[in-house]
């Protein structure tokens, strides 16, 4: 048997920084929405309240899973290739740009008009190029999202100047 060093030859251990940044965000976005909706009667948040619990202890053990691979020297806070000028990154950046541009506009052009336009970008952005799929796939998704969450539940997303251009005889 030898008594070389098993990592000998293995490489620099990964750099696991960037796996962090989902987790910490799912977490900051949870406790926002469980502070906003501490005000509303009960009905409206419980459901919120159990997927937010449920979210946190599952970021909370993806976290303490990457902090103990860092603590064994397994890896580091390092973000890899995550910064590099590459078509993937800018890829990203654009997503991160166009959901950014989403929230911002949804007041303006309502939820249904808002969700069509990003997933036509979103999904140009990432390659397609058939107007076709660009279209029937954002139209089906946003009248879905519109049909069930809008329409039949009645909930308050914003609507925008289309609203009675989407209305379905009073919805």
């Amino acid at each position: 048997m030898s008594n070389a060093n098993p990592e000998a030859g293995r490489g620099p251990p990964p750099a696991l920084g960037a796996y962090f940044i989902i987790p910490l965000l799912a977490c900051g976005l949870t406790i926002y929405y469980l502070i906003s909706t501490v005000g509303l009667i009960w009905e409206a948040k419980s459901t919120g309240i159990v997927i937010g619990v449920i979210l946190l202890a599952l970021c909370g053990a993806q976290i303490i899973r990457l902090g103990l691979k860092i603590a064994r020297g397994e890896g580091t806070l390092g973000l890899g290739d995550l910064v590099e000028n590459n078509l993937f990154n800018r890829q990203r950046l654009a997503l991160l740009v166009l959901s950014a541009l989403f929230i911002a506009a949804l007041p303006l052009v309502g939820t249904t008009v808002g969700l069509f336009l990003v997933i036509v970008a979103s999904i140009w952005v990432m390659g397609v190029r058939n107007w076709r799929v660009l279209v029937t796939t954002a139209a089906v998704t946003a009248a879905t999202v519109h049909l069930l969450l809008i329409y039949l539940l009645g909930s308050q997303l914003p609507q925008g100047v289309f609203k009675n251009l989407f209305s379905f005889g009073g919805g």
